[in-house]
């Protein structure tokens, strides 16, 4: 019952409004507007002045770091340049030195096979002078072992 009651109450009277509109607004945007004043220029300005330094200075350095890679860049491909013309100079000096080695090789191969045909030749030679002596020495051996093969199968002196 209270609450119909209240509820009965309630229905002739109106809500205040939520924003009162009176003289208290203005001295509010004076205050509002004296804030922004002061903190414009005790904070703000001095807030955007230190971002746009910092600003200036970060493109400032990234300038500098763009143009300090660009020349790191370039030290790195004179660098890798001559490092690949030392490898050209490094691989042709080796074909050169093992062409050399070859020809040397040949050379001494050749010496030595000259001498081994020459030493060859004279050993034939001296075969070929001492073989009739070799062999006369031979058939008189021989006939002296025939004879005495003979005389042992025979068991008698011839």
């Amino acid at each position: 019952m209270n609450l119909q009651l209240l509820l009965l109450a309630a229905e002739g009277h109106k809500a205040p409004p939520l924003v009162d509109i009176d003289g208290t607004v203005f001295v509010q945007g004076g205050i509002f507007l004296f804030l922004m004043f002061v903190l414009h220029h005790l904070v703000f300005r001095p807030y955007l002045a230190m971002r746009k330094e910092q600003g200036e200075a970060t493109a400032g350095a990234k300038i500098e770091a763009e143009k300090e890679t660009a020349s790191a860049d370039e030290r790195v491909a004179d660098y890798e340049e001559r490092l690949m013309e030392a490898k050209k100079g490094a691989a042709l000096g080796r074909v050169e030195e093992r062409a050399a080695g070859d020809a040397k090789a040949k050379e001494i191969l050749g010496a030595a096979r000259e001498r081994a045909e020459a030493k060859i030749a004279k050993a034939r030679s001296e075969m070929a002078k001492s073989a009739p002596a070799a062999r006369l020495a031979l058939r008189t051996r021989a006939d002296d072992l025939a004879k005495a093969v003979a005389e042992k199968i025979l068991d008698r002196q011839m």
